[in-house]
């Protein structure tokens, strides 16, 4: 962490939990250069309770879904599923066989959106 006063390196002098939150971090610093004391809470992040979170609102938004949507959103996976396949069987690259089957080709992860 760095000094609020002159944005150098400090060191923990003290740490322990808070009085009120177990999840919170109460640590006390000193500066480096400038000696300058201060305090510090850090807090954790509860990842499991942001994934279920994320799921519940995952399983919300396809319960909502049209049926046509779902069902063509699976068929299309199995179509993909099939390419590799056969790329795999033949040897093609899987870009040809989509290609072949008048698929789009497909989308890198770093062209998805996020879920």
């Amino acid at each position: 962490m760095i000094c609020p006063k002159c944005s150098s390196d400090t060191r923990v002098i003290d740490s322990r939990p808070h009085e009120d939150d177990s999840g919170v971090i109460r640590r006390r610093r000193e500066c480096v250069a400038c000696g300058h004391r201060f305090v510090t809470q850090e807090g954790t992040i509860n990842i499991a309770g942001m994934r279920a979170k994320r799921r519940r609102a995952q399983a919300a938004y396809l319960a909502r879904l049209d049926p046509a949507v779902k069902a063509a959103r699976v068929a299309a996976s199995n179509l993909r599923r099939d390419a590799k396949t056969e790329a795999g069987e033949t040897g093609r690259p899987l870009v040809e066989v989509l290609r072949a089957w008048n698929l789009p080709p497909a989308a890198s992860s770093s062209q998805r959106s996020p879920a």
